[in-house]
């Protein structure tokens, strides 16, 4: 726990336990501390999962707070492995996650804390998001509900001005680089799956908190920089291969057959001929495989949707 030494910390500050997953990214680490160490909300501990990276990073995330919990794995988790670790540890009554690529503005964890404390069914909530190259950018400001044809949602205002948007809404789903989500949820709902890896989990966690009759909110009076895909890359055959992979597995897990017919129709008459043809036209081999790769990932394993 980290307590400042120019505040008093609050008997009314529940311990929030702010879990962050890094992989070949400690200098963005670094920096997500500097932003937590100048917050004014002082009970919280820091818990950083390193998945595996190239470099060990803990020397470096000690020096920079002593204090902070940092579990190293021996193997790369993926963002629901290594969250989920980072669950086991963690002592708050309530968890953060929240990327390593972000800067938490002054004043969120207490917007959070408070919106949560109010809502009685509350299951997962999320700050705005302004992008961090472009503050006063939207990125995210909630979003709409997966689109039962084509798999995809958007998120609201995103790319607009950010000209006052505020105030707390319901949305159909949390934004996994940073969600607040009471300990006592994770307990009855149990944790993210961690065969997603990368992508959707955070998506299928907040179906499986809103079927056991939660709600998910956006409270945007709180504010979150974030530098988005630092990890992966925006253009990455890996990106391709588990956004693709695990779109499918989002579909076929929370929208069963026969539900999920007009989504199997549109993948194998219109989306697979589009993409294979998009990414042969470019000449983006790496991606047309990783593409291929995902798609009939599904043929091949026996799981339980």
């Amino acid at each position: 726990m980290y307590v400042a030494s120019s505040f008093m910390m609050s008997p009314q500050q529940p311990l929030i336990s702010i879990i962050t997953v890094n992989y070949n990214g400690v200098s963005d680490t670094l920096e997500l501390i500097d932003s937590l160490k100048q917050l004014s909300y002082t009970n919280w501990e820091l818990i950083v999962v390193d998945n595996a990276s190239e470099e060990d990073p803990k020397s470096k995330i000690l020096a920079k707070l002593p204090n902070c919990k940092v579990l190293v794995l021996p193997e790369n988790l993926g963002f629901a492995g290594g969250n989920n670790k980072g669950i086991e540890i963690a002592e708050g009554s309530y968890c953060f996650f929240v990327n390593n690529d972000t800067w938490i503005v002054d004043g969120c964890l207490e917007t959070l804390v408070k919106t949560a404390s109010e809502l009685p069914n509350l299951g997962a909530i999320s700050p705005k998001f302004q992008f961090y190259h472009d503050k006063g950018t939207i990125e995210f400001a909630g979003c709409t509900k997966i689109n039962r044809l084509t798999a995809r949602n958007g998120a609201l205002h995103h790319g607009e001005k950010d000209t006052g948007i505020t105030g707390l809404i319901k949305t159909h789903y949390a934004h996994g680089a940073g969600m607040l989500v009471p300990m006592d949820i994770i307990k009855k709902v149990g944790p993210m799956l961690d065969d997603y890896f990368l992508y959707y989990e955070e998506m299928d966690w907040c179906e499986r908190i809103r079927r056991s009759g939660y709600d998910i909110y956006c409270q945007r009076d709180a504010l979150i920089y974030h530098k988005e895909s630092a990890t992966v890359g925006k253009l990455n055959p890996l990106k391709t291969y588990y956004l693709n992979r695990n779109r499918i597995w989002f579909m076929l897990r929370n929208y069963p057959f026969p539900r999920n017919v007009t989504f199997l129709l549109f993948l194998c008459f219109i989306s697979f001929p589009v993409n294979v043809l998009r990414f042969s036209i470019n000449r983006e081999w790496d991606h047309l495989k990783a593409y291929t790769k995902g798609v009939f990932w599904h043929l091949n394993h026996n799981l339980t949707y």
